[in-house]
């Protein structure tokens, strides 16, 4: 029988993207469910097994945002590359990783900048002259209101604008050592052409 509707899951390196989507979700309409369930920490390998476990459940998209100084704590460069490589060509699978961290997504709400963040706590001080009260602490991060915010007076789309032309200045080979860039507008994209088609809504 012919699906009538595009199913999606969402994955989140931790809390604040998993606050972050989850009220994302709520003002724009998206329609995804986000994994992990839990408010933890996932390692490559356990995003490499819940992609598979979400394909397999028939998903018709999997998104998984991932941060990049992440991968590198966890010496896991490599194995990352191969993880990206194996996805690269599938149809069904994003992966929007963010140098260094999804904090310079957040940032490119409010201004355009490829200055070198070697951590996200260099991005958090940045954003913070925009944000003042920000905080990855689960008090601040599980109110709305600072994503209503990044939603308004057209912020979310400059930030895909500008997340675009990053981008394309990275492939140009416009670099440093930690020249910053995200991959979240792409997925962010993909959210928002589908949010009208419909959702799987049942648990998995």
């Amino acid at each position: 029988m012919k699906k009538t509707h595009i199913s999606c899951a969402v994955l989140g390196d931790g809390q604040t993207e998993y606050y972050y989507l989850t009220h994302l979700r709520d003002i724009k309409g998206f329609n995804f469910r986000i994994r992990p369930r839990l408010f933890k920490s996932i390692t490559i390998e356990e995003a490499d097994k819940l992609i598979k476990e979400l394909i397999a459940k028939d998903f018709d998209m999997v998104i998984y945002f991932t941060d990049y100084d992440t991968i590198v704590k966890q010496g896991k460069i490599e194995k990352y590359k191969k993880i990206v490589g194996k996805y690269e060509k599938r149809a069904d699978v994003m992966i929007c990783e963010s140098m260094p961290s999804i904090e310079f997504w957040f940032l490119l709400h409010f201004i355009k900048t490829t200055r070198n963040f070697q951590n996200a706590d260099e991005v958090v001080k940045e954003l913070k002259k925009h944000i003042p009260d920000f905080s990855k602490e689960t008090s601040f991060l599980e109110k709305r209101k600072w994503v209503d915010e990044l939603c308004t007076n057209g912020k979310l789309s400059d930030a895909l604008k500008r997340a675009s032309e990053i981008l394309a200045e990275k492939a140009k080979g416009h670099t440093g050592d930690y020249f910053p860039y995200t991959k979240n507008g792409e997925g962010i994209r993909w959210l928002e052409n589908n949010k009208t088609v419909g959702s799987k809504n049942e648990g998995i």
